[in-house]
């Protein structure tokens, strides 16, 4: 029987494996593959220089050709000029370096959220590969991508301890550039049952609101130019953006040339509106139902629905967002009762080995929304646990049950 010291040594041993591995991968010496990176230098530099940062012509042309801009609002550019003091190679590594320990912490909360262990492999694998590798496409590209979810999720632990203004707090700062992510101050609606919730909600948009106004008040041009940037932001499609809205385009694309018919806009955006509708009311019917239970872990459902159901309705939903759905995802994965016994089964049961499918049309359909089809299949997960009343624990039984036995307490039985 293995001792318990050869088990540690045997878990330490495949994590560091797995950590050594995924770091060598990091473009450390290339920092043109940091592509994000490189317009964050690169608009920062033109604005030190009295140029337009957000005219295309600001970066160079390998960047510009390739229809990258910089689309962060004017404050942005504050945070990122002092990168430009030095090389873009240099500036490069301190970015990687300074990601790779905000990742660190990030997995630390993570970890502490879901009741891990940093020493289970099958967490670092999950890690490593979920969802298409979403964190290292997100190190790969140089996006913020890393930064945002720390704060977001630093914020959530905020919100389990029920401390709400630090939540909304945590929720505005990771908005700051990216705009989106302020969506997610709707779990303060379902958690505060009185009209706390609403107050929260209503200041936290009144502060994202007012960062924007003073911006504008102190450097109107660049704030308009971000604004107008805005709308060009979409229209990415099939891997690089597996959302909802380029989900329908696409299906409804490759209807249409089966049946050679023309691709009617008007209803593309009523088959994305009904489709978002469709996943957005089973899951505001759900939150309602579990924010009325006195489940012990009713916060933590809530946020979890929150953010699939999120995700699943926005129309733009980068392939290395989906780091938000990491934690909701391992967490119905591990928590999920009766489904999983019969879920391998049905998946088996169902593989279109040969059918339609299977002609490459259809392959890279689904290949490149796969995030999205695994993120519906996480948020359909919870809504039938839930429906059974399988995931919520009762409100007597305290969150620590839920705790695995350490590493070390299990082997020594």
């Amino acid at each position: 029987m293995m001792s318990v010291h050869n088990v540690a040594w045997w878990r330490m041993a495949v994590v560091a494996l797995c950590a050594a591995w995924w770091l060598q991968k990091l473009p450390w010496t290339t920092a043109e593959r940091q592509w994000d990176f490189n317009v964050y230098y690169y608009g920062a530099q033109a604005w030190r220089a009295g140029l337009d940062p957000y005219a295309p012509t600001s970066l160079p042309r390998t960047l510009s050709d390739g229809g990258f801009k910089f689309n962060y609002p004017p404050y942005a550019l504050g945070l990122f000029a002092p990168f430009t003091l030095t090389s873009l190679h240099r500036a490069a590594q301190l970015y990687l370096a300074m990601k790779a320990m905000a990742l660190t912490a990030l997995i630390a909360v993570w970890t502490r959220l879901l009741r891990a262990s940093v020493l289970d492999p099958v967490w670092v694998l999950f890690l490593i590969f979920a969802y298409s590798s979403t964190i290292f496409v997100d190190f790969a590209s140089g996006s913020i991508t890393t930064v945002e979810q720390l704060f977001i999720w630093a914020g959530v632990a905020a919100l389990l301890k029920g401390r709400y203004p630090v939540y909304v707090a945590a929720v505005v700062a990771a908005s700051l550039l990216r705009l989106t992510p302020i969506v997610l101050l709707l779990p303060c609606l379902a958690a505060v049952r009185d009209r706390r919730g609403s107050r929260l909600v209503a200041g936290g948009v009144a502060a994202f609101a007012g960062v924007f106004l003073l911006t504008w008040a102190l450097s109107p041009r660049l704030t308009v130019a971000f604004f107008h940037s805005v709308p060009k932001n979409y229209g990415e499609r099939g891997w690089l953006n597996p959302a909802l809205l380029p989900l329908v385009v696409d299906a409804m694309s490759f209807i249409t040339r089966a049946i050679a018919a023309p691709l009617n806009r008007i209803v593309v955006l009523a088959a994305y509106a009904v489709a978002a509708g469709g996943i957005a009311l089973p899951t505001a019917v759900m939150v309602r139902r579990v924010a009325r239970s006195e489940a012990a872990n009713r916060m933590e459902v809530i946020v979890y629905l929150v953010f699939l159901g999120t995700a699943l309705v926005l129309p733009r939903f980068k392939n290395y967002s989906y780091m938000l759905l990491i934690v909701p995802t391992w967490y119905i994965a591990t928590h999920s009762t009766a489904i999983s016994r019969a879920l391998p089964l049905l998946l088996l049961a169902c593989l279109p080995v040969y059918s339609w499918i299977t002609r490459p049309a259809s392959l890279d359909l689904a290949a490149n929304y796969s995030s999205w089809l695994i993120a519906c299949g996480a948020w359909s997960l919870y809504l039938y646990e839930l429906s059974r009343g399988a995931l919520l624990l009762p409100e007597a039984v305290p969150a620590a049950i839920e705790r695995r036995p350490a590493p070390r307490a299990a082997a020594s039985r």
